[in-house]
């Protein structure tokens, strides 16, 4: 029994000890990765995938072309610091919504690292839509 709790202490050490250690500075990639050649098309594939009523993509253009831009405060809800760098791409498109009428053209921004989308309108991608795009280019 004294033994027992005498493991019990040096695993709850190591656990703690391992929690509270910061990961070095190296470890943290403040590059955005190269230039995502083929953002257009990674894009629409994301609207495929988001839209309600995909067919219905419209009037999609390129309002601005990616350019990288160094982040100057944290996003909680997208798994990037400050100080870390993107791509930012605006683009503007109309498509309809799930009562079939279109919205009208919005601008919207999105955000690329390492040849991937991060982000849309400053929000997380959905789990499901990373997980495909994983499968689908796992070299990345």
């Amino acid at each position: 029994m004294r033994y027992m709790r005498k493991f019990y202490i040096f695993f709850y050490i190591i656990l703690l000890s391992g929690c509270l250690t910061a990961p070095p500075h190296e470890a943290i990639q403040h590059q955005a990765g190269p230039y995502p050649e083929n953002f257009e098309s990674m894009i629409k594939d994301y609207l495929q995938f988001h839209l309600k009523v995909p067919e219905s993509l419209k009037d999609f253009t390129i309002n601005k072309s990616p350019e990288i831009v160094i982040l100057d405060t944290y996003y909680p809800w997208i798994p990037l610091n400050e100080g870390q760098e993107v791509w930012q791409c605006f683009v503007v498109y109309d498509a309809k919504n799930e009562q079939g009428v279109y919205v009208g053209r919005k601008l919207h921004v999105v955000w690329f690292r390492h040849n991937r989308i991060i982000a849309f309108d400053y929000k997380e991608l959905e789990l499901e839509y990373q997980i495909e795009e994983r499968i689908k280019n796992p070299g990345y």
